[in-house]
């Protein structure tokens, strides 16, 4: 299966993990769509006001990730137009979700997240436990 394709389908199966936890979940693929004008980011999950912008990377073997500072730029301002926070999730094959927050750009490089950061970052799942905790805290 080609490396694009099993990126969407893990696109797909957090979109529906995130959905069964509550979440209302967007995912907006927009290489291919001719989308130019505007930017849409790979998900968008929103859980009682809380919105996170996640764009999703998925890799077989444990490799650094990088992303355009045009792309990152757009996904910031998303995020603030949307006045959620913006996350790279990284999947490495049978390993967690990584969440990392957006570093900030400049110029017409791009940023780098090396294998040992994403290694070490959050769990994606503490940061959703995080989310729904919240939430029940406030009910009490």
């Amino acid at each position: 299966m080609p490396l694009g394709r099993r990126g969407v389908n893990y696109e797909r199966e957090l979109a529906n993990w995130l959905w069964s936890l509550g979440f209302a979940v967007i995912r907006a693929p927009a290489s291919g769509g001719g989308v130019r004008r505007r930017f849409a980011p790979d998900l968008v999950a929103m859980f009682k006001g809380r919105v996170i912008i996640l764009e999703v990377k998925y890799r077989g073997k444990p490799t650094p990730v990088s992303i355009r500072c045009d792309k990152v730029n757009r996904l910031i301002e998303f995020a603030g137009r949307a006045g959620g926070e913006a996350y790279v999730v990284v999947k490495y094959a049978r390993e967690p979700w990584r969440i990392m927050p957006i570093k900030p750009c400049n110029g017409d490089a791009a940023i780098t997240y090396t294998t040992s950061e994403i290694k070490e970052a959050s769990r994606l799942e503490d940061l959703v436990r995080s989310i729904i905790n919240i939430n029940l805290i406030n009910l009490l």
